[in-house]
């Protein structure tokens, strides 16, 4: 099985940092990288993304994920093609509705119909062409060159859009039933539109942590642990395949979906990818494992192959919580990515 492979970075690096993250990302194999985007807790997107194109040749760069209401949509076209002319045309837009910059920032949630809007808006602006925003028509005088999109999505009305108009869709990882009842929104998106959705790169973010021993990645692991699956299972318990997945994980974990719930309760948004906080203490190894892949290289590789014959085309681990994140990335590419190269 082919699989491509992605790493995101960023979250706590310092800018000076990022150069040299960057190139060990290339030279380990890695397909492409992103950088994250929240305001109050990481360096500036725009100055991190510029940091990896001016240390790199070939790994492509994008955001991961930038939001609609932070910026303006000409602000937010302009400076991903000015990186992208940076880095000699290596550049895409990640773009979601979610994340902490809400919060941090007192901001609304921007509506899937605004994250339409500003996709459509992009694709024309970026081409050149008068493009009209809010009642507002404007063009840019040197952008000509458009970018590949990527939407971050987890419920079926996002999933689907993500296939209906994007190149790509980032989804959290889980349990491989879980990802394949996204997957089927996306495709179903996709098929409506007219599109062919096995064309759409789809990105699982699922830590890989090569180890003997569980336990000493669940300090590192405990710091990124998305609250959404438990949400997705109590959102749409009604859908059989969430019913199917909730009855089997109650039965075989007992107590599993409880610990999940009790962390999300007590969840701190200043905790948001660290580790060492009070929220990382309600982590059980269970968790993780329902989440991320950690373990012997053989296990490892099975969960990717599981996760592929979901539908996942690329597998997007992360550094945010990794204490020796060079080291890391070297390890997924020497002992993982072989596996998946044909």
């Amino acid at each position: 099985m082919k699989m491509g492979f992605a790493v995101g970075m960023g979250r706590n690096e310092k800018i000076y940092e990022l150069g040299s993250h960057a190139q060990v990302a290339e030279e380990s194999g890695f397909n492409h990288m992103t950088v994250g985007d929240v305001q109050n807790c990481t360096r500036d997107l725009y100055v991190k993304m510029a940091m990896a194109a001016i240390n790199t040749r070939r790994i492509k760069i994008g955001s991961g994920v930038t939001l609609p209401v932070t910026r303006h949509p000409a602000i937010t076209a302009t400076a991903h093609a000015t990186v992208d002319e940076l880095a000699g045309g290596r550049v895409f837009i990640g773009f979601g509705t979610g994340g902490p910059s809400l919060s941090y920032l007192g901001l609304k949630t921007p509506t899937l119909k605004r994250l339409r809007e500003e996709i459509e808006f992009f694709r024309s602006y970026m081409s050149g062409a008068d493009t009209e925003i809010d009642g507002v028509t404007m063009h840019s005088e040197w952008v000509r060159n458009t970018v590949p999109i990527y939407i971050s999505a987890e419920g079926p009305r996002s999933l689907a859009l993500a296939g209906e108009i994007a190149d790509g869709v980032y989804i959290m990882g889980g349990p491989p039933e879980l990802v394949k009842w996204k997957i089927d929104h996306v495709y179903r998106g996709a098929e409506k539109a007219g599109r062919d959705p096995t064309k759409l790169d789809i990105c699982s973010r699922t830590y890989i942590y090569p180890t003997d021993s569980k336990e000493d990645a669940l300090r590192e692991l405990s710091g990124h642990i998305p609250r959404a699956m438990v949400n997705i299972l109590e959102t749409h318990s009604e859908d059989p395949v969430i019913s199917e997945l909730t009855n089997r994980l109650e039965e075989q974990h007992p107590g599993l979906l409880d610990d999940f719930r009790h962390y999300s309760a007590n969840w701190d948004k200043y905790d948001h990818e660290k580790i060492d906080t009070e929220s990382s203490k309600n982590v059980t190894q269970e968790m993780v494992d329902q989440l991320h892949l950690v373990g012997h290289v053989d296990d490892i590789c099975e969960g990717i192959y599981q996760l592929g014959k979901a539908g996942v085309t690329t597998i997007a681990t992360a550094t945010y919580t990794i204490i020796d994140k060079k080291g890391l990335m070297r390890e997924v590419g020497d002992k993982i990515m072989p596996h998946f190269r044909n």
